[in-house]
């Protein structure tokens, strides 16, 4: 019979929370894909949202990593990992927000139109002033909250899973003693 290691064996936890991560840091790539492309495509020059999707994709990128290191069974470093990025994803998506609508009323646009698909025409129009509400209520914020509800699945799944030794005092100590007979 073959033996089973009890430490490669994974928990259904660790691998949901790495799936779940997994899905997260693709979902922050998409979103950095269509973040540095939506300056270009409303025709205004920002070339400082651009960086800032430039660095949403690499931590998207080490996220997607971290949550690799979760379904390897490395829960403590993924989950770690994971709710870093989440943060740094709510941060990021805050400073992009905020620098596209400054660039917006710089550039004096009313509202920024969204074309979608060639074949669907109409334009989706954002108001400038709703824009950093919009831009964080429909990808930032769920890529964040499942990126740190991630993380925390992992660390709970190690703290479950790591032994605890119970300390036991000289005086609770029995000795056995063996007697042939």
């Amino acid at each position: 019979m073959a033996r089973v290691n009890p430490v490669r064996v994974g928990h259904p936890r660790s691998l949901l929370a790495g799936g779940l991560g997994v899905f997260a840091s693709l979902l922050a790539v998409g979103w950095a894909l269509f973040g540095y492309n939506l300056s270009s495509t409303v025709n205004f020059a920002s070339g400082q949202s651009e960086n800032l999707m430039l660095l949403q994709f690499s931590v998207a990128f080490i996220v997607l990593i971290g949550s690799g290191l979760m379904l390897a069974r490395y829960t403590r470093l993924g989950g770690a990992i994971n709710i870093l990025g989440g943060l740094a994803t709510f941060g990021i998506g805050v400073l992009y927000a905020r620098v596209l609508e400054q660039s917006a009323r710089t550039a004096s646009l009313q509202a920024i139109p969204l074309r979608f698909s060639q074949v669907y025409t109409a334009p989706l129009v954002v108001p400038v002033d709703r824009l950093v509400a919009t831009l964080l209520v429909v990808p930032v914020f769920p890529i964040a909250t499942l990126l740190v509800i991630s993380g925390l699945g992992a660390l709970a799944t190690y703290r479950m899973h790591r032994p605890h030794q119970i300390p036991v005092s000289t005086q609770q100590q029995v000795s056995v003693q063996t007697t042939n007979k």
